[in-house]
């Protein structure tokens, strides 16, 4: 199966471009220029069909393509503020499929969807993950620090640095917020202050969700993400506009389709797009579980592989691995690298094969 949609973002805890980081002492705000501010939905929607396809409640998996293609980069390019979720090929290919087929993908990071799942080359995710920020930004920042550092940049930027690099960007400013940037804390937040009666749960305002924190309402907005912002049981959250509502948390299957009660919305993770079945709730996940799917049984079963035994490996200049009860090679050349190492285990933060060169 070829790369065939635009692609789906740093889920990677740290990275991630959703995350909303904590405010506390000591803070400076920053607001975007005028002519920053644009309308996130139209300027991102069009582009994007996982982003398209989240207003009607439908959740698009990766392919193994892509999500391949995503982890070869996330191991090879060193200098890219996006991370990998699982610093080992196989289990970096099998988390982000199984984020991104799941009910929470509809509100994953953008960074991943929009940047990590399309990007052919190191210089091309970077590009996109820095979303206009200096690569410089973090020289000198939290050199010493066991955990990162926020700040904010002239253009409203929500910058997470750690050890002198950029980890994440979050540009405040295509959402007509501020940059707010406290006690080694930054996020996105609205003009002007409280009011007395604001609550210090998150709640929605029209289609953000807000928080009042430190005398600032923290926001979100869930038409970035071509959602809306809706309430139920008192939570509030980034729900499908054009969904029915439902009760519960359960999971079933309809055909290829998983179907998903969340946050009082129906959500439906398309399994089938990407040839796999759903996972039969009733049963318990296995080698070719993926979220809410299940990956086919390889037809010949000499290609059949158990990844917990299978031992990953560089095969010339392709990396030979377990993916989901199939035997698979990725070729490094596919991302422009040359060659696959091996990475002992204790050498670095990652192990393993992986591209390079």
């Amino acid at each position: 199966m070829k790369r065939a949609l635009g692609l789906l973002g740093v889920l990677g805890g740290m990275a991630t471009a959703f995350t909303l980081l904590a405010l506390s002492p000591e803070s400076t705000v920053c607001a975007a220029p005028a002519a920053a501010s644009t309308a996130p939905v139209a300027s991102g929607t069009p582009q994007s069909v996982y982003i398209n396809r989240a207003g009607a409640g439908v959740i698009l998996p990766p392919s193994v393509d892509d999500a391949e293609a995503f982890c070869a980069l996330v191991l090879a390019c060193r200098d890219v503020p996006m991370y990998p979720p699982e610093p080992e090929f196989q289990r970096c290919v099998r988390t982000i499929m199984a984020e991104l087929a799941g009910p929470d993908a509809l509100t994953s990071s953008l960074s991943i969807r929009e940047c990590g799942l399309s990007a052919t080359s190191c210089s091309k995710l970077r590009q996109c993950a820095l979303k206009g920020a200096n690569a410089t930004a973090c020289d000198g920042v939290a050199i010493d620090s066991d955990t990162p550092v926020g700040k904010c940049d002239i253009d409203a930027r929500a910058i997470t640095c750690w050890r002198g690099k950029v980890l994440g960007v979050r540009n405040c400013g295509l959402a007509d917020e501020l940059c707010v940037a406290k006690g080694g804390k930054a996020d996105c937040a609205l003009p002007g202050a409280c009011p007395a009666n604001a609550k210090n749960d998150w709640t929605c305002a029209g289609n953000r969700m807000v928080k009042c924190q430190d005398n600032k309402f923290l926001s979100l907005d869930c038409a970035v993400l071509n959602l809306s912002c809706s309430a139920t049981d008192g939570k509030a959250a980034c729900t499908p506009p054009k969904t029915a509502g439902c009760k519960g948390n359960g999971i079933t299957c309809k055909g290829s389709d998983a179907i998903a009660c969340v946050n009082g919305k129906e959500v439906r993770v398309d399994c089938g797009q990407q040839g796999m079945l759903c996972h039969d709730p009733s049963k318990p996940a296995d080698d070719r579980t993926i979220g809410l799917c299940e990956m086919p049984a390889p037809a010949d079963k000499k290609d059949a592989c158990d990844s917990a035994k299978f031992e990953d490996k560089c095969d010339g200049s392709s990396i030979k691995y377990c993916a989901a009860g199939t035997i698979r090679k990725y070729e490094c050349k596919s991302i422009g690298a040359s060659k696959c190492v091996m990475d002992k285990v204790g050498a670095s933060s990652q192990h393993g094969p992986r591209c390079t060169g």
